[in-house]
C-alpha cells in the first residue's frame, strides 16, 4: 500500500469509527418519538434498497442465489432485527457511554463464538484477551459494584447492549459464509431488506411499528443513521478492510467508544466515572490481545 493510499485508507477508517460513535446519539434522540422497531425497519428499507441499487449499478445481479436465502433470512433476524431493536431499546433506558463501550467488546465476542461455532483454535494470549474484555464489560454494566453482580440487578439496557453484540456476532459469522457466493453490497443489502420486513411484521403484530411525522431535527438525526451510519460507513469500512487488513482496522474500532463517551457527556450530561474508564481500558486491552493473539 503506497503512502497516498495509506493516508486515504486511514482517513476513511477514522471517519467511519467517528460516524459510528455519533450514531447512538441520534438514536437516543429518535427513540423519544419512534419505537426501536420503527427506527430499525425504516432505516433498513432505505439502507437495503440503496446498497442493492449500488450493486446493480456495478453490474451485479439483483436477486440472490436460492442457496443463500435461508442465510440472508437469519442475518436479517440476528444482525438487523435483534441487534438493532435490542440496542435501540437499551439506549432508551441506559447511556450512550455504556452502549459504545460494550459494543467495543464485539471483536472479543466474535472470537469467542467463532471457537464454538466455527471450530477456530485460539492462542492462550487471545483467550486472555477475551476474558479481559468480558471482565471490562462486566465492570461497565455493574459500575464496579459487587452487590449488583451478586444480586444480578444490572440495568436492563446494558444487558440488551450485550445481547445485541451476541446477535451481531451471529450475523457476522453467517455473513462470512454467504459472502463466499455474494458481494458485500448484495449481502448487506438483502440482509437489510429481510430484516426490515421481519421487524415490520413483528411491529404490526405487536403494535410497535408506528411511524409518525418527525421534527426537522429528528429527520436530520434519522437520515444521518441511514446515509452516514448506514451506507457511507459500510462502504468506507469495506474499503479500509480491503486495503489495510483486519488487524489494522480493529485498532480504529477503539475510536468509536471514545467519540460515544464524549458525545454522551456533551449532549446528555452523562457522567464518566472511574469504573467506566477502567472498564474501557480492560475492553480495549482485551480486544488488542484477542485480535493480535492469533490462532493456535
Amino acid at each position: 500500500m503506497d503512502e497516498a493510499t495509506k493516508r486515504k485508507t486511514y482517513f476513511l477508517l477514522a471517519a467511519t469509527t467517528i460516524i459510528w460513535g455519533i450514531q447512538p446519539l441520534c438514536i437516543k434522540w429518535l427513540v423519544t418519538t419512534w419505537s426501536p422497531v420503527t427506527i430499525t425497519a425504516m432505516r433498513y428499507y432505505l439502507i437495503g434498497t440503496t446498497l442493492l441499487a449500488l450493486s446493480v449499478y456495478r453490474g451485479e445481479r439483483l436477486l440472490p442465489p436460492r442457496s443463500c436465502l435461508l442465510g440472508l433470512f437469519f442475518m436479517g433476524v440476528t444482525g438487523i432485527g435483534l441487534n438493532n431493536v435490542m440496542q435501540f431499546t437499551g439506549l432508551a433506558i441506559s447511556t450512550v457511554t455504556n452502549c459504545t463501550l460494550i459494543a467495543a467488546a464485539s471483536p472479543a465476542i466474535t472470537a469467542f463464538m467463532a471457537v464454538i461455532f466455527v471450530s477456530e483454535r485460539l492462542s492462550l494470549l487471545a483467550w486472555g484477551g477475551i476474558v479481559l474484555s468480558f471482565l471490562g464489560a462486566l465492570l461497565v454494566i455493574s459500575h464496579g459494584s459487587l452487590n449488583v453482580i451478586q444480586k444480578m440487578s444490572f440495568n436492563a439496557g446494558d444487558i440488551l447492549f450485550l445481547l445485541a453484540q451476541v446477535a451481531w456476532t451471529t450475523y457476522s459469522l453467517i455473513a462470512l459464509k454467504i459472502m463466499r457466493r455474494m458481494s458485500a453490497l448484495q449481502t448487506t443489502g438483502w440482509a437489510g431488506l429481510f430484516g426490515a420486513f421481519i421487524v415490520t411484521g413483528y411491529g404490526l403484530v405487536t403494535g410497535q411499528f408506528a411511524p409518525v411525522m418527525l421534527t426537522p431535527t429528528l429527520w436530520i438525526a434519522f437520515f444521518y443513521t441511514v446515509i452516514f451510519g448506514g451506507v457511507m460507513a459500510m462502504l468506507f469500512w469495506n474499503i479500509g478492510v480491503h486495503n489495510a487488513g483486519a488487524s489494522v482496522t480493529s485498532i480504529f474500532q477503539n475510536i468509536t467508544p471514545v467519540v460515544g463517551m464524549i458525545g454522551g457527556v456533551l449532549c446528555f450530561g452523562e457522567v464518566i466515572g472511574i469504573m467506566e474508564l477502567l472498564g474501557a481500558a480492560a475492553i480495549f486491552g482485551g480486544v488488542y490481545l484477542t485480535t493480535h493473539g492469533g490462532l493456535r
